[in-house]
């Protein structure tokens, strides 16, 4: 079954896109190429105080935050894990991304939101599902990853721990009812 190509913009009056849209589209599906989470947020109401702070914050902690056009993000996020963002980019909103923790953009923004009482986080994507905004902000809430990672390993580390003590306890047991039939036969 043959698929219907929809020409938008430039296409659909006959002429070509135009090279700098071209570059930033390919720009941006490189970026969500290498990227592990993405997070929606609405910065309607941030000063640009505000805003630089909150570039600032995500430069620090390794992610990046962009303000792009809608139209384009939509373009760019096919043929990617994020197209299940097509639709729902509507308003001003910016994208953040990692290529880290994938719960690093949801932790800084939460944080953000939390402290400054703007802005608004309207959703995100994770291993090609859209999230709420709601699960972005539980997301949020979970241990980094190397947190999670030393938990696994110390629930791993408990049952070999504890297995000597477990062997010293039946070879003690068995040594006493050795020791008690020994005794036993001496009295006898």
């Amino acid at each position: 079954m043959a698929t219907a190509v929809v020409e938008k913009g430039r296409l659909a009056t006959g002429k070509a896109p135009r090279d700098d849209k071209v570059e930033a589209i390919e720009a941006l599906q490189t970026r969500f190429n290498e990227s592990t989470s993405l997070v929606l947020f609405d910065y309607r109401g941030l000063s640009v105080a505000q805003m630089t702070a909150l570039r600032r914050q995500t430069r620090e902690a390794g992610v990046r935050l962009s303000v792009v056009k809608n139209s384009l993000t939509e373009r760019a996020v096919e043929g990617t894990s994020f197209e299940e963002l097509q639709g729902r980019l509507t308003g001003p909103i910016s994208i953040v991304t990692t290529d880290g923790d994938p719960s690093t953009p949801a932790k800084i923004l939460k944080e953000f939101v939390k402290g400054e009482s703007v802005g608004e986080i309207k959703g995100g994507v994770l291993d090609g599902r859209f999230l709420e905004s709601a699960e972005v902000e539980s997301l949020a809430d979970l241990p980094s990853r190397d947190v999670l990672l030393s938990m696994l390993l110390s629930a791993l580390q408990a049952p070999v721990a504890g297995l000597p003590r477990v062997l010293n306890g039946v070879v003690s047991q068995l040594i006493n009812v050795v020791d008690a039939i020994a005794k036993k036969k001496e009295q006898v």
